[in-house]
């Protein structure tokens, strides 16, 4: 018998698959890394708030700080994360049933999900296949039929910036036509590819922040979108009210601060180091295809077919995030970093898997 939710419930919302985040399919494990986040707290301080008021309409402090953060006078917007930055987007700017917006694949599966919860069509223009970098022409094509370009720069799943130069061309060619999105998650990792800069001259250039990645707040969800005036002045109509708890504002704020910037900096150059060391550590091993450049806190593996490293990993307790679901992902295993200490272990058990392969796997 149909229930009558399901009777009510629109078409593209029963055809909707749930989103799988790395925290709902990790399982067990000693070592988590599977979800980009850091491996241990930057602890920043907190403060006692009146928690019997309403926080902020919109946090003005926050939004403050973080435009000094990014050397910028562009309109500022904080957010429950980036998740919620890509979703107002797309609800602020695309007609369900009607629109439609541009991804390039393999990349953040959100942008899609939130395109397709709301009756939004997804056009995909793939990176290449042999270097994951991004295809101009294809996605300048694409965007005559589409209101908004999502670019993941830095990328996940695949690690690597998709270059200042390219996405000034894209600017430069839908700037009559459509909005360009570049997620900048990962951008402290390798901050001279932010884009920021470009918001004044590219009045359709809109730019995503988290907090959840370098700075290791990923429990508070706070993202920031930052963007030209006449684009803002749509976007902030729709965000609802108390976008973020006072208790949140206060670890953000010292966050920012210039002892909180200070210690993020000090550890997104240690985890840089410890990431090219595990790199190093790794990459000669026969039955590794590829160790994919990364300007992130990850790094995406790729292995010779009819190896299971995913498996193998969490057979001694590390979760990692298996990516061969996609075509182009085949045989591939994303691994955040974590600490030192950490990597070292993990190394030290890829390194043993060599022992444990049949002679038909190290072919």
């Amino acid at each position: 018998m149909t229930s009558l939710a399901e009777k009510l419930a629109p078409e593209n919302i029963k055809k909707l698959i749930p989103y799988q985040s790395a925290r709902r399919i990790g399982g067990s494990g000693r070592l988590w890394l599977n979800a980009n986040e850091l491996e241990q707290p930057l602890l920043f301080k907190r403060h006692q708030s009146e928690l019997h008021r309403y926080p902020d309409f919109l946090p003005q402090d926050i939004a403050a700080v973080y435009q000094a953060y990014c050397h910028t006078s562009q309109p500022t917007l904080a957010v429950r994360g980036a998740d919620e930055a890509i979703d107002l987007v797309i609800r602020t700017f695309c007609q369900p049933g009607r629109d439609s917006i541009v991804t390039c694949s393999p990349t953040y599966a959100m942008y899609q999900f939130c395109a397709e919860s709301f009756s939004v069509t997804t056009i995909d223009c793939p990176l290449r296949a042999n270097d994951f970098s991004l295809d101009v022409e294809q996605v300048v094509n694409a965007a005559k039929q589409a209101k908004v370009v999502f670019l993941c720069s830095p990328n996940n799943p695949t690690g690597q910036p998709l270059g200042r130069e390219n996405i000034i061309s894209v600017l430069e060619q839908t700037a009559q036509h459509s909005l360009v999105v570049v997620d900048e998650a990962y951008i402290e990792f390798e901050l001279a590819e932010s884009v920021v800069d470009l918001i004044e001259r590219y009045p359709h250039l809109i730019v995503i922040r988290t907090l959840s990645k370098a700075f290791g707040l990923a429990a508070l969800r706070c993202g920031f979108i930052l963007s030209s005036p006449s684009v803002m002045d749509f976007i902030a109509r729709l965000v609802p009210p108390y976008p973020m708890p006072d208790s949140s504002s206060e670890i953000v704020l010292h966050a920012l601060s210039p002892q909180g910037l200070k210690k993020v900096a000090s550890h997104t150059r240690t985890l840089i180091e410890t990431r090219d060391q595990f790199v190093s550590a790794i990459r000669h091993l026969p039955w590794i295809e590829n160790v994919y450049p990364s300007a992130t806190n990850f790094v995406l593996i790729r292995t010779q077919a009819g190896i299971n490293l995913f498996d193998y990993l969490v057979q001694h307790g590390v979760v990692t995030r298996n990516q061969g679901h996609e075509a182009a992902l085949k045989h591939c295993v994303r691994i955040t970093i974590g600490s030192a200490q950490t990597m070292q272990e993990v190394s030290e058990i890829i390194c043993n898997f060599s022992d444990v392969l049949t002679p038909s796997t190290e072919r």
